[in-house]
């Protein structure tokens, strides 16, 4: 894992070294120089040097004239040293030549800006970058983005004053964007040029629609003018000229014209009709529904989404119907183009002939003599019929299969690889083929590695060791990660400017054995310097150095820093933060390291109305009681008959947040809710460090009262404390402690024996302890990785409690994949005990069975059960009917285990087998375990989608229950366990 995010870090870095600022470099000679800038000391005259530099703005870049300008500025101002950055621009090549001690960038802010505008959209505009050094003509430049920015969505009256604010100590500029917004103009006129009127007239009208209106392209007089509404209205005049088969035509916005007298704008279009472009198909269809038919055109023929027409878009419109139909099946799938063009009007029809439908009927592979088929066939995304579809071929999928497996046998050391395809076709049935030519091998005879002298060899590429190695077949991956991770290695042991070189060397009397040398140009080791804050104006430095943990003289080290910004956003009270040196590392070996912030939004309101007019019944799903504090109720057949009473009132939410309280990072928020049958009052209290420690704590207080359902009314109240702490990051691994005070009052029921009289009235004040590891990948849908959390909780009266209990609960699950398929084991353990001769509250015992625990009984029904006499609320029923209860446990045991694998119908399809084990048992005991005892066998799918795999599992209980149907189904979402 570690070495993973160091991985990850490179490759940004490497891109970062793309998109920023270059030095200088002979690859932009000849190339035009728009500008030629001096940086220095803010306080520093620069006019005397302007002219010095010998390379000038408007002639072509010359490294020579580059170099000389350096030499004659360190000589004309005495300048230790001088550095010079290029900013390649569409405008040309802009030169800054640094003129050392330059001051750098700080804090960039936009007063004024902030509350229309995000912060960090802001920043992007004004492209002021960290690590820059500061710049007056950069920082015009920006104020001139800014303002181009705000006329854009509207502010022509906007103002922007620029402030500076500069550290001599630090050596930084702090930038300030003060913007007075104004009134953001309306829109006086819209008009469409370059077309007759009718046609304009049209197109108008699209900007006036309900459509418009909806998607918030609404052009009218006085409405807001925004740069969203101008792009969907843009949006809407293109898809009106489309629906006219006007592909080619061209639409662009005008230079608004803005009236200051009345803060008007009057909008223009100027449209540039192209020909009527009609795109038909002849013969088979792309679908029996005439809409989808249209849609999968729109999709396959580019003219559509490029909006002009040319051979080459045509043509590609031609292979992708080939290709669309050869998918399906119809590998002799032919289309024919038929072009017609007039003066006004082009008729494009794409004559297709389908042919038959065929099955590919066989994969093989010949010629394959050093790597297996099962390794091969991985590879290949031409797919095999099965019982529910025809397989997939077309040229596409064959040319890309040969495309990997090539890729698969130079990766074995396989360098003159040559793989060809070919389909027999045995009507209806295809066969495809791959032909391997392997050729020579090509091994590793030695590894090298030169240069490193701070890091010992065994120790450049982590746990894994080298990917090449002697006598190991030559792979150029395996030669790039490898080089990638010794420079990650660098990376994170502070050595920032580490350069690391490959080189294969043949041998000469042959060439089939390679050495293969890594140099290493160390470079300097970086440490951090002094730490500066900036950017925090609620908050508390304190917190921010304790979240940040980055202390002075530590190293430089990429991946700390990065996860110090994490931490920081993982406060939720900042909205941008960044940590990094204050300026670009070169030479030096210990720089200041800045950490800059900028606040969110403290206050957060979020509300909801409505009306409601109700029948009081059952719970959801129909046929089951849900009672606060017990487990769900199952009535078989019969339902909760609903009141005779229609209740009708308004119904509403809100909700305040309040975040960054006394400048700690902690939250408090509080929300109600009210209408006739439900009341809720809920208020937390979170803190980020409790007392100034590594723990964080959380502070919640709710009460509630429901008559929902008519067979009882319910109070409930709940107070409680919890303290957290990461004990090891690395494995995530948490301790949790806790209090806890409920009380539940239950009145007015309906059936009085559903709930025993211990439980109508119950108070519990719990203190309790969990440790939690959760190493698991992906927790919706593991495939690796380990959970376990054990929890011990003690209920005494002494604290206020209605009886004296303890509770032990302890689950271990653990995930390991093998090739395509996860073997997943899930054990869980649940003790409860009372003491001084008291009781456990039935909320309080175990209850099991449902799709994720026990999957041969329904939802919480494994285990003791009680009758109880159903005389009065259910629905048609006249008499008493008798309702199985389910009573609880004092012991709990459950061993689940799956075998999840996939299945070749579907890329997203999975199936499972699963086995469950145990029960929910009365006492804890031995006998009473082995005897009661239930094993449960059965299978399921999986849909694997972004939030989780949609699951459905069919159990079957080989101990069945009198009176419980020993099959039971479950479709739900997220894994079992």
């Amino acid at each position: 894992m570690r070495f993973s995010a160091l991985f990850t870090l490179l490759l940004a870095t490497l891109t970062w070294g793309q998109m920023e600022v270059q030095g200088p470099s002979p690859v932009y000679e000849g190339q035009n120089v728009s500008a030629v800038d001096l940086v220095a000391n803010p306080h520093r005259d620069l006019e005397p040097f302007l002219s010095v530099p010998l390379q000038k703005a408007g002639d072509p870049y010359s490294q020579a004239k580059v170099e000389a300008s350096v030499e004659a500025l360190q000589r004309a101002g005495n300048f230790p040293k001088v550095t010079v950055i290029v900013f390649p621009d569409l405008a040309g090549l802009r030169i800054s030549f640094s003129l050392e001690p330059a001051y750098f960038l700080g804090v960039v802010d936009f007063p004024g800006a902030e509350k229309t505008f995000s912060y960090t959209r802001l920043l992007q505009i004004a492209s002021l970058s960290d690590e820059d050094p500061y710049d007056p003509s950069r920082v015009a430049a920006g104020k001139q983005a800014l303002q181009g920015f705000l006329r854009r969505n509207g502010y022509f009256q906007s103002t922007i004053q620029t402030n500076i604010q500069i550290d001599d100590a630090r050596q930084f500029v702090n930038v300030s964007f003060n913007v007075s917004l104004g009134q953001r103009a309306r829109i006086a006129g819209v008009k469409v040029e370059g077309t007759d009127s009718a046609e304009a007239s049209r197109l108008l009208r699209s900007t006036t629609s309900l459509r418009a209106r909806l998607t918030s392209g609404l052009l009218k007089p006085g409405k807001p003018y925004t740069a969203e509404r101008l792009k969907a209205a843009l949006t809407l005049i293109k898809r009106t000229l489309s629906q006219k088969h006007r592909l080619a035509s061209s639409v662009s916005e005008n230079l608004p014209q803005y009236h200051p007298e009345d803060n008007r704008i009057d909008v223009s279009f100027t449209v540039n009709l192209g020909p009527v472009i009609t795109v038909r198909t002849s013969g088979a269809k792309l679908s029996f529904l005439p809409f989808l038919s249209k849609r999968e055109m729109k999709k396959l023929v580019p003219i559509y989404s490029e909006r002009s027409i040319d051979r080459e878009l045509v043509d590609e419109g031609q292979q992708n119907l080939i290709e669309y139909f050869q998918k399906k099946g119809y590998f002799d799938a032919a289309v024919k183009i038929d072009v017609t063009q007039q003066p006004d009007q082009v008729v494009l029809v794409y004559e297709i002939e389908r042919g038959r439908k065929h099955k590919v009927n066989s994969i093989v592979f010949q010629g394959n003599h050093n790597i297996g088929e099962e390794d091969l066939i991985a590879h290949v995304v031409v797919k095999k019929a099965h019982i529910w579809n025809h397989g997939s071929v077309s040229q596409k999928l064959l040319k890309q299969s040969v495309s990997n497996l090539e890729a698969v046998y130079r990766d074995r050391g396989f360098e003159e690889v040559k793989i060809s395809s070919r389909v027999t076709d045995h009507e209806p049935k295809l066969d495809v083929a791959f032909d391997i030519e392997e050729g020579p091998r090509t091994m590793v005879d030695a590894v090298t590695v030169s240069g490193n002298e701070h890091i010992p060899t065994g120790e450049l590429t982590g746990s894994t060791g080298f990917g090449l190695r002697a006598g190991n077949p030559f792979s150029p991956r395996q030669l790039s990660d490898d080089r990638n991770r010794i420079s990650a290695t660098y990376l994170d042991r502070e050595y920032p400017n580490v350069e690391v070189k490959a080189s294969v060397a043949r041998h000469p009397e042959n060439p089939r054995l390679v050495d293969v040398t890594y140099s290493i140009a160390e470079r300097q080791m970086v440490r951090v310097g002094e730490i500066a804050y900036l950017g925090q104006k609620q908050t508390r430095t304190s917190l921010i150095q304790k979240t940040a943990q980055l202390p002075s003289e530590s190293p430089m080290r990429k991946v700390q820093m990065l996860g110090a910004e994490t931490r920081l956003y993982d406060l939720n009270i900042f909205d941008w933060s960044s940590v990094g040196p204050r300026q670009p590392i070169t030479d030096q070996t210990e720089e200041m390291a800045l950490v800059k912030v900028h606040e969110a939004k403290r206050n957060e309101i979020v509300y909801g109305f409505g009306f409601e007019v109700s029948h009081r019944g059952g719970n959801v799903p129909s046929g089951t009681v849900a009672v606060p504090g017990l487990p769900t109720i199952n009535l078989g057949s019969h339902q909760i008959a609903p009141s005779q009473s229609t209740f009708a009132s308004p119904r509403g939410s809100i909700e305040f947040n309040r975040r960054n309280m006394r400048g700690l990072g902690e939250t408090a928020s509080a929300s109600v809710l009210l209408s006739r049958l439900d009341q809720r009052v809920l208020t937390t209290y979170a803190q980020p460090h409790f007392i100034g420690s590594q723990w964080s704590s959380l502070t919640s207080f709710s009460i509630e009262r429901t008559t929902e359902n008519p067979l009882f009314a319910a109070g409930l109240g709940d107070l409680s404390f919890q303290v957290e702490r990461v004990l090891s990051r690395k494995n995530n691994t948490r301790l949790q402690i806790r209090y806890d005070f409920n009380k539940t009052i239950l009145s007015h029921l309906l059936v009085p024996e559903l709930v025993l009289s211990q439980d109508r009235n119950v108070r519990l004040s719990t203190v309790s302890g969990t440790l939690i590891r959760d190493t698991r990948d992906k927790p919706l849908d593991a495939h690796r990785g380990v959970f376990a959390t054990v929890n011990l909780g003690i209920t005494p009266t002494a604290l206020g409690s209605s009886a004296n209990f303890a509770r032990l609960f302890g689950q271990f699950a653990s995930y390991k994949s093998f090739h395509s398929a996860v073997f997943a084991n899930s054990i869980r353990l649940g003790l409860a005990k009372s003491f001084a001769g008291s009781f456990i509250p039935t909320s309080q015992l175990y209850f099991s069975g449902g799709g994720t625990s026990l999957r041969g009984f329904p939802i919480d029904q494994a285990g003791p059960q009680r009758l109880v006499p159903f005389c009065a609320g259910l629905q048609n029923q006249t008499g008493c009917v008798d309702v199985t209860v389910p009573v609880g446990g004092n012991q709990l045991f459950i061993l689940n285990s799956e075998l999840r694998f996939p299945l070749k119908i579907m890329k997203a399809l999975g199936g499972v087998l699963f086995y469950d084990g145990g029960n929910v048992y009365s006492a804890i005991n031995l006998p009473n375990f082995a005897n009661n005892y239930t094993n449960t066998v059965g299978a399921g799918l999986r849909y694997s989608t972004p939030i989780g795999p949609i699951r459905i599992d069919i159990g079957r209980n080989l101990n069945p229950v009198p009176g419980i149907t020993p099959t039971q189904y479950y479709i739900t979402l997220g894994q079992a366990f």
